[in-house]
C-alpha cells in the first residue's frame, strides 16, 4: 500500500506532513485532499484575501498533485466604509 504525504498551505504558511498516510492509490490521496480543504474551508469566509492548498506528494517527494482554493479581496473592507 502508497503512502501519500498532505502539505498544507494557508496564504504562504505551509504545514509539511511527515508521517503520511497509507492509502491504496492515487484516487484516496484525492478523496483525503478534498476532506481537508473542505475543513478548512468550512464556516463563515475568511477576512482578505487568503489562499489555500494541500498538495500531495508520493513517497519519493514527487507532488502529485494540488488542490487549490483562492478567495479573492472582499468589496468593501470593513473599517474603509468613508
Amino acid at each position: 500500500m502508497p503512502r501519500f504525504f498532505f502539505d498544507l498551505s494557508d496564504t504562504g504558511d505551509v504545514y509539511h506532513d511527515a508521517r503520511g498516510a497509507l492509502l491504496l492509490g492515487a484516487e484516496s490521496a484525492k478523496e483525503r485532499a478534498m476532506e481537508m480543504v473542505r475543513k478548512l474551508v468550512a464556516g463563515p469566509p475568511p477576512p482578505g484575501y487568503r489562499d489555500l492548498a494541500c498538495t500531495v506528494r508520493d513517497f519519493d517527494g514527487n507532488q502529485i498533485m494540488q488542490i487549490r482554493i483562492e478567495f479573492g479581496r472582499p468589496a468593501v473592507i470593513p473599517g474603509n466604509s468613508k
